[in-house]
């Protein structure tokens, strides 16, 4: 039975990575449904995974196929039974929501007319202008369990515990996303309602009467006031909302996975795909795990998975990725891996303009990375094309066809809407056959962290409703500090630290040594209180950003501050005339000074200064003990310059395990381990130019000499890990294939070097012994572009 265990997906018994591939049946004629599975198993992906969409199998009211009645291309099962009889995992993604370029995102159109009052109402009494719906309607709710009704009885025969291939089912798609793209609250009846049931458990009568000026029992008085929504306790009004909509999407997740196991679908995960990332960054995609959180942590059963739509990883966005990841696990419960069901491959070349062609190096870099962050499923989306059917019933809306992009969809896919494979496709064919490799031991593995943590508060991306006035203020207030999240990132990874996240509107979990977090000027008072009794019993804080002297509703809360004694003072803003900028001091003397466009300098009480704020007094950092622990306070955004981070960090006792010499940076440093103590080390150059660097791990040199890492390439290499009996102890080369009796390593530009122990033959044109010592073989692999191939046996 497949289920998640102690962050692994484990299937038949087994923890597994899972590589899959979108496909979707209902955009390709049924006799090319084979030939695009059979394409997809080539690429290396052991599932494929598909939309289901409602408005395909039931356009017309009542007239629901899903067993090809109608048209064969209907026939769901089919579909499903061909990847099992290619051996291949099935991922079920019904809806009722799955966008996917599809019209009315999914939904069919008598929908809307059926169930009028499930239209949301928004600001100023309007109607929603995105083709989104009140998700606990009771009308909608009772047509979406009809739809379940029907597609999930095809389903459950094919689940994995009862010998199929069906092994997850996405619960809707992209739960609030339309909400954030439109920044258009909902407020209707039904939602209002229980907003207010919410804030009469949460305040008392006289609480009520100072936050909300207004009887909120009455349906006309809070309809007016919270669609205006510009009373002066607003703030307060958008923190009480965010938490009742986190309630009300986790109810429609629950109310789904009702109709879904009344049906017998029971005993898989149940996916919720979590929206964000989209023009090549993903610095908005907190704002899918704030929405969604409580909707796949609330019991066990629940699945949160990403959507990745990052373009090619460098030097800007690989730090997106890094913090995607870290800020979705530490939400998590503990038998919760990391999964991607929307991870981007193919061109990019969505607008089919020309305009963008993405490497293979693009989709190599990411899913690398995602692996060793602990992601235990990725789904390729789209690995292939096709084309829009017609609609059943003509529709003059301009094309009538079921999608949104004309006849052709999926043209930026590795596999064409026509079958014809991109260039891509033989690039993620070489991505997906090197993780299979070794994938029964990176989906056992975790990734090996340094004892520093990402702070992470969910509330600071509750930033999806942006009505002008105090809510407004309030949004700004806090998307002004992602770019300061963005720096520091990007510079704990520059110097070589591998981190996970915590939560910090939960508990600061024990043993955490040292936590970095991007402050805004607001944050919760149970937080600030949290940090000092953190600081107090031994621990170090990075805080980065701005000092906060207020809660998220506006109210003065200095906790922080006062404990450490420090002051802010007025920002002082750059100009034509003025050039503010920053002094290094103390321990940071010798620092260049640096330009600061825009500072909020403060003073402090004690402590020690490192950073002041030129031809004045006032400081940008400094630290200060606070019991047995210290707080680095750092409020101008640094550049990165390496010895001034190295410098914060041993402020706060905390070094990278690993380190790596290139001299410019540019590379993507991390380990993962399994319980026996086998390794891989992470490379990934983001950068043209090749690199030649050695990898030290306290004193030691992992790999006795350079790792040569050529431009734009990853290696994933062994460290102890055992294959056929044979234990290597060391490689700079990769690990290619694997064979029944066989090793294959990827060769590359420069000699590799593999030490292995036992008996073992090789291709003597493609590498030689180096030198034998007991049981041990020193071999290199010569230079070129294939594999060279070990026997083992």
């Amino acid at each position: 039975m497949a289920h998640l265990e102690n962050r692994r997906f484990v299937i038949d018994g087994k923890p597994q990575l899972v590589l899959s591939g979108e496909v979707h049946y209902f955009r390709l004629d049924r006799k090319d449904w084979h030939d695009r599975i059979l394409k997809t198993k080539q690429a290396g992906c052991n599932a494929v995974a598909s939309y289901i969409p409602w408005l395909f199998h039931e356009e017309i009211e009542g007239d629901i196929d899903v067993t090809g009645r109608k048209r064969p291309e209907h026939d769901l099962g089919a579909f499903i039974d061909l990847c099992h009889r290619e051996g291949l995992w099935f991922i079920a993604r019904p809806g009722p929501f799955i966008m996917a370029e599809v019209k009315n995102e999914g939904i069919p159109d008598w929908i809307y007319q059926r169930c009028p009052d499930a239209i949301p109402t928004t600001w100023g009494g309007k109607k929603a202008t995105s083709k989104t719906l009140s998700y606990l309607n009771p009308t909608f709710l009772k047509f979406v369990k009809r739809w379940y009704s029907a597609v999930m009885p095809i389903l459950a025969p094919r689940l994995d515990s009862n010998g199929g291939p069906v092994i997850s089912v996405q619960l809707d798609n992209e739960i609030g996303m339309l909400q954030c793209w439109t920044e258009e609250a909902d407020l209707s009846e039904d939602v209002l309602c229980d907003f207010t049931g919410y804030v009469q458990k949460k305040y008392s009568h006289e609480q009520l009467k100072t936050l909300y000026p207004f009887d909120v029992a009455d349906p006309a008085s809070r309809a007016k006031h919270l669609e205006d929504a510009t009373f002066e306790t607003a703030r307060t009004f958008h923190s009480d909302y965010t938490e009742v909509t986190r309630q009300r999407f986790s109810k429609y997740a629950a109310k789904l996975r009702e109709f879904a196991e009344a049906e017998g679908v029971k005993g898989i995960p149940f996916l919720i795909n979590i929206h964000g990332s989209g023009g090549g960054r993903a610095t908005t995609f907190p704002i899918g795990i704030s929405q969604t959180f409580r909707s796949y942590t609330q019991e066990a059963g629940y699945w949160g998975s990403s959507d990745h739509y990052l373009g090619e990883l460098t030097r800007q966005n690989a730090g997106d990725l890094y913090f995607l990841n870290a800020f979705m696990a530490c939400v998590n419960r503990p038998e919760q891996p990391l999964s991607s069901v929307e991870f981007e491959a193919g061109t990019g070349d969505y607008g089919e303009n020309g305009a963008v062609r993405q490497s293979g190096a693009a989709t190599d870099f990411k899913a690398r990375l995602s692996v060793v962050q602990g992601n235990r499923l990725l789904n390729h989306y789209l690995i292939a094309g096709g084309h829009n059917p017609k609609l059943e019933k003509t529709k003059q809306d301009g094309n009538s066809r079921i999608g949104t992009t004309g006849g052709r969809h999926g043209f930026a896919a590795p596999i064409s809407p026509e079958g014809r494979l991109d260039p891509t496709y033989f690039a993620l064919k070489d991505t997906n056959h090197t993780l299979s490799a070794v994938g029964h031991l990176l989906a056992d593995m975790d990734e090996e962290h340094d004892p520093i943590t990402l702070g992470f508060v969910p509330d600071y991306y509750s930033t999806d409703v942006k009505r002008p006035g105090p809510i407004r203020d309030f949004v700004s207030s806090v998307e002004g500090i992602r770019g300061m999240n963005e720096g520091l990132v990007r510079s704990m990874l520059a110097c070589g630290f591998s981190f996970p996240a915590i939560n910090l509107q939960a508990a600061i979990p024990t043993g955490t040594k040292a936590i970095a977090f991007a402050s805004a000027t607001c944050l919760h008072s149970d937080i600030q209180a949290s940090l000092v009794d953190f600081v107090s019993q031994g621990g170090h804080l990075l805080l980065y950003g701005r000092i906060p002297v207020e809660d998220l509703e506006g109210h003065r809360v200095t906790i922080l501050a006062d404990a450490l004694h420090l002051h802010p003072e007025p920002y002082k803003n750059g100009t034509a005339d003025y050039f503010p900028s920053i002094t290094g001091i103390g321990w940071a003397k010798n620092e260049p000074e640096i330009r600061a466009w825009q500072i909020p300098p403060f003073r402090a009480e004690h402590g020690e200064p490192f950073l002041q704020l030129t031809q004045t007094d006032l400081m940008g950092g400094t630290t200060v003990r606070l019991g047995k622990g210290t707080c680095t306070v750092v409020t101008a955004e640094l550049p990165l310059h390496m010895s001034l981070w190295h410098g914060i960090f041993d402020r706060m006792s905390v070094k990278p395990t690993l380190r790596h010499d290139a001299q410019f940076g540019g590379v993507l440093l991390h380990r993962i381990r399994n319980s026996r103590g086998e390794r891989f080390i992470s490379l990934i150059n983001l950068d043209q130019e090749h690199k030649d660097l050695n990898i030290t791990e306290g004193e030691a040199n992992l790999f006795g000499g350079k790792v040569f890492l050529a431009g734009r390439t990853a290696k994933l290499l062994p460290l102890g890990v055992v294959i056929h009996g044979h234990r290597i102890v060391r490689s700079t080369a990769e690990i290619a294939e694997v064979g029944n009796h066989s090793i294959s390593f990827r060769q590359s530009l420069e000699p590799e070097v593999v030490e292995i122990d036992g008996t073992v033959d090789i291709d003597t044109q493609t590498a030689r012994f180096l030198q034998t010592d007991g049981n041990s073989r020193l071999i290199e692999i010569l230079p070129g572009r294939g594999l060279t191939k070990i026997q083992t046996g």
